[in-house]
């Protein structure tokens, strides 16, 4: 019955009560305000606001619908949103939501390969740590995210890119040798890695910690991986890790240790939308053929 930019006058002349501050905040003049209103009241065949004095009070009838054009103004700003950022994007990148760290280690050699195969191709990292980055991942801004230990929604298709393990890492002050027994090392300074979501897997240290009832002595708290190697290499206690980091240690500052001899495991998977560009959909099959 109404139209969406009808619907948008009512709601700023209800929040504002003056045709003048709605027109002001719309950007068109009060004249159109005004002749809208009037058009509006016609097709509800009833009044919506009464004047008293320079201000607009509203009816019963107008009561009632202002919580319902509340639900569509968030709506159109919700969509002009995303529609904004279809329009700034970087639509000739693909646009890869990443962690620093897997930044830092597979995805230069992923990129590195398939530039070979299509020079062409421009890339575009964001980076986010692996909270935000499952809360992000469908967001028009991203084409396809890798990450860790992420199952897919209905949406999406994923494919696993590499499982690995954790490792102790440590400085060589501490003289650790290649295992270690965490209790025995537990009252070592720890640096904890928080919100990260290769610690939790169906072989979770953490729930391993918990349950064996091991007290760490953490001392630091960092939610990135590439943080807690330049502390560990600065010398300030141990970490557990995921390899990829530990790929990136430097062997005469750090010595990295397996733990109690078991396997921690996690899992890195790429996953996109069903629908995305060519260029991405190509990107994302070649990444399923890869052996990390």
């Amino acid at each position: 019955m109404l139209s969406a930019k009808q619907i948008e006058i009512f709601y700023e002349v209800y929040r504002t009560s003056s045709m003048t501050a709605a027109a002001k905040r719309l950007q068109i003049s009060q004249p159109s305000i005004s002749k809208t209103l009037g058009v509006i009241e016609k097709n509800l065949n009833f009044k919506l606001f009464l004047r008293k004095g320079k201000k607009l009070i509203p009816t019963i009838e107008a009561d009632a619908l202002y919580e319902h054009a509340s639900v569509v103004h968030s709506q159109l700003k919700s969509f002009n949103a995303i529609a904004n950022t279809y329009k700034t994007r970087s639509i000739d990148f693909i646009n890869i939501g990443t962690t620093p760290s897997l930044a830092d280690s597979i995805i230069p050699q992923l990129i590195k390969q398939y530039s070979k195969l299509k020079p062409e191709v421009k890339f575009n990292l964001i980076n986010l740590n692996s909270i935000d980055l499952i809360e992000d991942r469908y967001k028009p801004e991203i084409d396809l995210t890798i990450c860790y230990n992420s199952k897919p929604q209905s949406n999406s298709i994923s494919k696993i890119l590499k499982k690995g393990s954790h490792k102790l890492v440590s400085s060589k002050s501490f003289n650790l040798g290649n295992d270690v027994d965490l209790k025995k090392i537990s009252h070592l300074p720890f640096i904890e890695v928080t919100n990260l979501l290769s610690l939790y897997e169906e072989s979770s240290i953490n729930e391993y910690i918990k349950n064996e009832n091991i007290e760490i002595n953490a001392i630091i708290k960092t939610d990135s991986y590439n943080s807690a190697l330049s502390l560990v290499a600065n010398g300030l206690g141990i970490a557990i890790l995921d390899d990829n980091t530990c790929d990136q240690a430097d062997q005469e500052l750090v010595t990295i240790s397996n733990i109690d001899g078991r396997e921690f495991g996690y899992t890195i998977y790429a996953i996109k939308k069903d629908i995305v560009r060519t260029e991405c959909n190509e990107f994302f099959n070649y990444l399923s053929q890869q052996i990390l």
